[in-house]
C-alpha cells in the first residue's frame, strides 16, 4: 500500500460484563457536571468567539452556531475539520485530519450534547464524516486549562450541541455537484409531537476526493470514494427538567487510495510483468456506528446530573492490489481491523453557596482485533531479494482494554470578579498499556473590568495511546523479509504524562470587537505519536521520551448586523527527544539522532492563520475564507522545512422564496481560487511515505431547498 503520513485507523468488538459494584457507584455518584451555573463570562457572539472565551468551567472556549457555519464558502457541507481550522490553534493535515495546538491526532476527543464518544474514533475518517455540521446547533473548541471532568485525549475537545426538534423545526433539502466528479445529495428535517422531539439527517457523497491527492495535479489518480451517512437524535421531555435522549449514527465509505504514475519498480514478481504504478487498485473501506442513551435532570435549582451510555463499532479494511504492491514496494497486506465499544459515564453538580460542586465518572471497554496477513519476498542479509515468489506472513492481535476513572471539582466564585475552579482525578487504563495516574488542574479568572477578562492555569493531564497495537511478534514475523521494519524496539506503547501551563486575556474593544491573546506552554513526558510498520499497513502509537510544546495564539472578531470579519494567529512548536517505545518506525541513523537530539514534530506549521469574512445583503450573501501555514516538515528528522501553503476559499449566494413551497437557494463556491498547489506532506519523513497535496481551483454548485 502507498501510504501518506499513517494515522490510527482503529476497529473494535466488545461484550456486556459490567459487574454489579460497578452498578452500586454508578447509582452512587451519576451526575451532569457540565450543567455548572454558568457565571456571566466574556462570550462573543462571532465565527470563532474571537479566540478564547471561556466556558462555564474557566476553560477556553471557540464557539460557533449554525448560522456561522451556513456563512462558509461551503456551508453546512463544510468539513467538520474545515470548521475547526477556522479557529485559532488548529492545523489542517492531509485526509482532513486535524491538529490541535500541535498535539497528534488521538490527543483531543468529541463530546456529543454533553456525552464524550468513545475515544477510538478521534480522527478516523469515517467519524470525521459522520460529524457533518448539517445536524451542529453549536461547536465549540474547549482547550487550555480543561477542568477535570476530561482526561485521557486532553489538547481539545469537541464539544458538539445538535440540532433540537422542539426549537428548530422544519427540513431542507440539497445537492452539491461541481468538479472532481462531486455528487452529494442531503437531507434533513426536525419536528416534535408533544413530548417527543427528533431531528434526522442523511447525505450521500461520491468523487474523486477519497485523500488528499498523491499527485499535485488538479485531477487525482485512483481517489474515487462513494460515502454515506445517517444521523438522528430523539429526545422525550418528561417534565421541564428531566430528558431522556437517544442519539444514533451511522458511517460507511468505501475508498480508493491515490497513486502516483511512473514509479520505477522495486522488485521482481514471477510470472507478472511490471506496470505503471497509476493502475495499482488498492481500497480502504471503514464502517462505523454510534449509539447513545442519555438521562438528564435537574430536579432541584441547586442540583443536576447526567447518566450516560454509548455503544460503538467501528471497522476498517484495506484491501491491496497484490501484484502492484508486490512489485512497487514488496509488500501487499490484507488488514482488518474491528473495534466494539461500551462506554458509561455519569456526572453530577451541586450548588452550594459560591460553589459548584461537581463529581463523576467514566468506565469504558474496548475490544480490539487486527487480522493483518502479508505477502512478503525473502530478502539476504543486506536486504536484497533473493527470491521473486512471495511468501505469507501473519501478525495478529486482539486485546480487552479498560479504561476508568473518577474526578472531584469545585467552581468557586469568590467574588464578583474573581472565580476559581479546582479539581482532582484519579485514571486507570489496562490492555496493550497499563497505567493510573492523579492528576489536579486549577483554573483562575479575573475580571478587573467588564470588558476585560484575564486567566491563568496549570493541570496535569494524562493521555492514552491509541487502543489499536500491533503483535508482540510482528518484528519475527516480517524477519528476513521486504516488510522488515527497523529496530524491534518496544511494542506496546506508554501512557503520555503531561504538565500544561496557560495564560491569556480577552478584551471586549467595542461591542463589535473583540481582542484576545492566550499563551501556553506544556512539559511532555512519553509523547504519544502514531507510526506505520514499516511499509506494511499496520498502525500503532510510539512514544517519544520527553519535550516540550509551546504557542500562543491572537485573534480578533468584529461584527455588526450583516457582515462579520475574524483573523486568526497562531505561533507554536512541539520539540521531542528521544524514543521510548515503536522504535521500529525510524531508520536506525534517524532514531540514533533522535535519541541525542531534539527535533520539530511535523504535526503543525510554526505559524498558522486563518481569516475570513462574510456580509449579507439580502437576498445576496458573500463569503470568503483563508488559511496559511509556513508548512510542516519533512526529511531526516524533520529537518526540513516544506514549503508554505495558502488557500482562499470564496462564495456567492442567492435566495429565493417560493409562496407555498419556502425558500431556494442556490451557492457557487470556488475552492482554491488562485489554484495554487499547496504540497502538505512530502515523499519522504518520519513516518512518511507519499506525498500528500491540497486541493485545486475547484469549483461547485450548491442547490437547497429549505421548508
Amino acid at each position: 500500500m502507498l501510504t501518506g503520513k499513517p494515522r490510527p485507523r482503529p476497529g473494535r468488538f466488545v461484550r456486556y460484563h459490567w459487574l454489579a459494584s460497578l452498578a452500586w457507584f454508578c447509582s452512587s455518584i451519576l451526575g451532569f457536571s457540565t450543567w455548572a451555573q454558568e457565571l456571566q463570562p466574556i462570550v462573543v457572539q462571532g465565527f470563532n468567539s474571537a479566540g478564547p472565551g471561556q466556558s462555564a468551567t474557566l476553560a477556553n472556549a471557540y464557539t460557533v452556531g449554525s448560522p456561522e457555519i451556513s456563512n462558509l464558502p461551503l456551508g453546512d457541507k463544510t468539513n467538520i475539520t474545515d470548521v475547526l481550522a477556522q479557529m485559532p490553534g488548529v492545523a489542517i493535515d492531509q485526509n482532513q485530519q486535524i491538529h490541535i495546538r500541535n498535539t497528534e491526532g488521538p490527543q483531543f476527543q468529541y463530546q456529543i450534547n454533553g456525552v464524550m464518544v468513545p475515544f477510538d474514533i478521534n480522527t478516523n475518517p469515517p467519524f470525521i464524516s459522520m460529524i457533518n455540521p448539517m445536524f451542529v446547533k453549536q461547536v465549540s473548541l474547549l482547550d487550555g486549562i480543561l477542568p477535570s471532568r476530561y482526561s485521557y485525549a486532553t489538547g481539545g475537545v469537541v464539544d458538539i450541541q445538535t440540532k433540537d426538534g422542539f426549537e428548530q423545526p422544519g427540513g431542507s433539502v440539497s445537492l452539491t455537484f461541481g468538479q472532481r466528479d462531486t455528487l452529494e445529495p442531503s437531507a434533513q428535517y426536525a419536528g416534535s409531537i408533544g413530548k417527543f422531539s427528533y431531528y434526522v439527517s442523511a447525505l450521500y457523497d461520491e468523487g474523486n476526493t477519497a485523500f488528499s491527492p498523491a499527485t499535485s495535479g488538479p485531477n487525482p489518480i485512483h481517489n474515487w470514494t462513494n460515502q454515506g451517512q445517517a444521523f438522528g437524535v430523539f429526545t422525550y421531555a418528561f417534565d421541564d427538567n428531566t430528558k431522556l435522549s437517544l442519539i444514533l449514527s451511522a458511517a460507511a465509505s468505501n475508498n480508493q487510495l491515490p497513486n502516483v504514475p511512473n514509479l520505477a519498480p522495486a522488485f521482481s514478481l514471477a510470472n507478472v510483468k511490471p506496470f505503471n504504478s497509476a493502475n495499482i487498485d488498492s481500497d480502504l473501506n471503514f464502517r462505523d456506528y454510534l449509539a447513545i442513551l442519555s438521562l438528564k435532570s435537574a430536579p432541584t435549582p441547586d442540583f443536576a446530573y447526567q447518566i450516560s451510555y454509548s455503544l460503538h463499532s467501528i471497522s476498517q479494511q484495506f484491501r491491496p492490489d497484490n501484484a502492484g504492491e508486490l512489485i512497487y514496494q514488496g509488500v501487499a497486506s490484507t488488514a482488518t481491523h474491528v473495534d466494539f465499544d461500551n462506554t458509561l459515564q455519569g456526572d453530577l453538580t451541586y450548588q452550594l453557596g459560591g460553589h459548584t460542586l461537581g463529581a463523576g465518572f467514566y468506565f469504558g471497554e474496548y475490544r480490539v482485533i487486527a487480522e493483518d496477513s502479508s505477502l512478503v519476498f525473502p530478502v539476504d542479509a543486506n536486504g536484497n531479494q533473493t527470491s521473486d515468489v512471495p511468501i505469507r506472513t501473519n501478525a495478529n492481535t486482539s486485546a480487552t482494554n479498560f479504561l476508568g476513572g473518577i474526578y472531584l471539582n469545585d467552581l468557586w466564585q469568590i467574588t464578583n470578579q474573581l472565580k476559581v475552579n479546582a479539581g482532582i482525578r484519579w485514571d486507570v487504563l489496562t490492555g496493550f498499556t497499563r497505567s493510573s495516574q492523579f492528576d489536579p488542574t486549577i483554573n483562575i479568572s479575573y475580571q478587573p473590568f467588564s470588558s476585560t477578562t484575564l486567566h491563568a492555569g496549570f493541570a496535569r493531564y494524562m493521555q492514552i495511546p491509541s487502543f489499536q497495537g500491533i503483535a508482540p511478534d510482528a518484528s519475527k514475523a516480517f524477519a528476513g523479509t521486504t516488510g522488515e521494519a527497523g529496530p524491534t524496539g518496544t511494542v506496546d506503547p506508554k501512557t503520555e504524562d503531561d504538565y500544561e501551563f496557560d495564560i491569556g486575556i480577552i478584551q471586549q474593544v467595542t461591542p463589535a470587537l473583540t481582542l484576545s491573546e492566550d499563551n501556553f506552554y506544556e512539559i511532555t513526558r512519553h509523547y504519544l505519536d502514531t507510526g506505520q510498520f514499516g511499509s506494511v499497513p499496520i498502525f500503532a502509537p510510539f512514544n517519544y521520551g520527553h519535550g516540550h510544546i509551546y504557542g500562543i495564539e491572537v485573534a480578533a472578531n468584529y461584527k455588526i448586523q450583516n457582515l462579520n470579519i475574524y483573523a486568526n494567529l497562531t505561533f507554536g512548536k512541539n520539540i521531542q527527544t528521544g524514543v521510548s517505545t515503536g522504535q521500529f518506525n525510524f531508520d536506525p541513523d534517524e532514531l540514533a539522532y533522535i535519541q541525542h537530539h531534539f527535533i520539530v514534530l511535523d504535526h503543525q506549521p510554526i505559524i498558522g492563520i486563518s481569516a475570513g469574512v462574510n456580509y449579507t445583503w439580502k437576498p445576496y450573501s458573500f463569503s470568503v475564507d483563508a488559511v496559511y501555514s509556513s508548512g510542516l516538515r519533512g526529511g531526516f528528522a524533520d529537518d526540513e522545512q516544506l514549503p508554505a501553503v495558502f488557500q482562499i476559499n470564496v462564495s456567492a449566494e442567492r435566495s429565493f422564496k417560493i409562496p407555498g413551497l419556502g425558500e431556494l437557494i442556490n451557492r457557487i463556491t470556488i475552492l482554491n481560487l488562485l489554484d495554487r498547489t499547496n504540497l502538505i506532506r512530502p515523499a519522504e519523513g518520519i513516518g512518511i511515505f507519499q506525498s500528500a497535496y491540497g486541493p485545486r481551483f475547484t469549483i461547485l454548485d450548491t442547490i437547497t431547498l429549505r421548508f
